[in-house]
């Protein structure tokens, strides 16, 4: 069965249980100005683990410009807090900085689980408790307000190495239950306060595994590090399973993370919407975790349907099967990935690619349902797979692109390419390839094999090629409109493998492509800078970070 179809089956599962929202989303914010807010925004933990020295409280909008002013004053560092003991009331109770020893506590810190007195959570043993009375449903702890106080040890020591290995004695590491199950949501809202939650350890065949295990409430300013997560679908870092209007932000997973499943992500592994009614929200999150599945495999979230991301960066491997992404394996119809970055390893056989390994849906178009959104989008990351690879999307269905890029080398078989494999009824707008590609058959610098289609603003620069069906743009085009198509000239190779009732492509010199009046022809989205990209333009938005 194509994974297509096991995809939107898997939509309305029953196995991944059932939970009644309690939180809202915000409303969607204009795409564009997103994707330049997102552009002004640096990474808070992408060279180390860092904690901000202005708590995100969660009453806070979730606007991206409001976001910028909250980090433009981050200055975390390892082990100090933004929120000491100190500063907590002295009526709380509990020891931080200890590891847990596996026992549950009878109380949280303090607070009264509101707005302005969230329940404190100081201790491991605190944090258990949550996952124990959530896990009893016991209503007296839901839709309340939770907030970390201190970093938290589950287990002492180096669990996992640099390289991503466990190295721990699992016998003697306390197993750690999820914050909520495949029956029963965390309806509340869950503030970490840039702590950081360590020697996480989950080793299991079920589902719904991670420090939260399903969620409909709102998770936010949490990192995992030195941890490791063993289960079945719907497995992470953070969080297994988000449903319905449910909100994740401020969330980075450095542990590493083993899908035996077909979900498995870095920061979340599955989004269930509840059939196609409601959009979750997931902002702010970055990956730095080994993750390794089967199908369905993103850096930051494995599978979602109708969900909205904005500002996801993997830096680390990711490995698959089939739907392998470097932030999500599969993306359905009614989904919206607003500014995306890969820079790891990503290696699969199916539907393989930097960014999504599969986007869209095939009845999206036909049945007037809304097209899939990928807005700002790069990849630096080599990428290996057969049928289906590509430095952005491995495969795409009614879909809409603009602002992508492609930098790194491509390896595939068939339906290859530096930015789509494969595009059926989908458009590209604003985009360029400068890595080299490798494949068979269906091979292009841009697009592999592309069907019914609109491109513009487009240039590729690197080297293509394969055995049959191999274009320096497009390996296989039909019936696609085309405007202000370009390729380096590269011998006597042809831009398209075959041309069926489409466009043209222009080829120019390396010095004409290395210039500000070609980053002029291509349009307002692209900027030249000598010193950028081997001098070819650049997107906008990259000039911008």
């Amino acid at each position: 069965m194509r994974l297509t179809k096991y995809i939107v089956a898997l939509g309305c599962a029953a196995l991944l249980g059932a939970c009644s929202a309690t939180v809202s989303s915000d409303d969607d914010e204009d795409a564009s100005s997103e994707l330049s807010s997102s552009s002004k925004r640096k990474s808070s933990s992408s060279t180390s683990d860092k904690k901000s020295s202005s708590s995100n409280s969660s009453d806070k909008k979730s606007s991206a410009e409001e976001k910028d002013s909250v980090n433009s004053s981050s200055s975390k560092e390892d082990g100090k807090s933004s929120s000491s003991t100190e500063e907590l009331d002295e009526d709380c109770i509990g020891e931080s900085g200890k590891p847990w020893d596996g026992t549950t506590a009878k109380t949280f810190a303090c607070g009264a689980g509101t707005k302005l007195s969230p329940y404190i959570i100081l201790t491991a043993e605190q944090l258990a408790k949550l996952a124990f009375v959530i896990g009893a449903n016991d209503e007296n702890y839901q839709g309340k307000y939770y907030k970390l106080g201190a970093d938290i040890i589950l287990n002492k020591g180096e669990i996992i190495d640099n390289k991503g290995a466990l190295v721990a004695d699992s016998t003697k590491l306390h197993k750690w239950t999820p914050i909520g199950n495949s029956n029963i949501c965390f309806t509340g809202i869950f503030d970490g306060d840039n702590h950081i939650i360590s020697g996480m350890f989950i080793n299991t065949t079920s589902t719904h595994n991670g420090l939260f295990g399903n969620s409909n409430g709102t998770i936010q300013n949490i990192v995992v590090k030195n941890s490791w997560a063993t289960g079945g679908n719907a497995t992470a870092g953070v969080l297994g399973n988000l449903k319905g209007s449910g909100i994740l932000k401020e969330a980075t997973n450095k542990a590493s993370i083993i899908g035996t499943g077909n979900i498995t992500g870095g920061v979340v592994g599955n989004y269930e919407s509840e059939c196609c009614n409601k959009v979750g929200t997931i902002e702010y999150t970055e990956n730095h975790g080994f993750v390794t599945g089967a199908k369905t495999v993103g850096g930051i979230i494995g599978n979602a349907t109708n969900i909205k991301i904005t500002n996801a960066k993997n830096f680390n491997e990711i490995t698959g099967i089939s739907g392998t992404g470097g932030i999500a394996g599969s993306l359905g119809s009614n989904s919206i990935l607003i500014s995306a970055e890969n820079t790891g390893k990503i290696s699969g056989k199916e539907q393989t690619a930097g960014i999504v390994g599969y986007m869209g849906h095939w009845l999206s178009c036909s049945t007037n349902k809304k097209q899939a959104i990928l807005k700002g989008a790069q990849n630096k990351g080599s990428i290996e797979g057969q049928k289906y690879t590509a430095g952005i999307i491995g495969k795409s269905e009614c879909t809409a692109n603009t602002k992508i890029a492609n930098e790194s080398p491509i390896i595939g078989t068939s339906y290859t390419a530096g930015l789509i494999g494969s595009a059926d009824n989908s458009s590209i707008e604003s985009a360029y390839n400068v890595g080299d590609i490798f494949g068979d058959i269906y091979v292009g610098g841009i697009i592999g094999y592309n069907e019914v289609g609109v491109s513009q603003s487009i240039y590729s620069t690197g080297k293509v090629d394969g055995d049959s069906l191999v274009g320096l743009m497009i390996g296989y085009n039909y019936n696609t409109t085309m405007a202000d198509y370009y390729y380096l000239e590269q011998g006597e190779q042809e831009p398209f493998g075959l041309n069926n009732s489409g466009g043209v492509a222009t080829p120019k010199s390396e010095k004409e492509m290395k210039s500000s009046d070609f980053a002029e022809l291509l349009g307002e989205d692209f900027v030249y800078d000598s010193g950028l990209n081997n001098g070819y333009p650049i997107l906008s938005w990259e000039h911008e970070e």
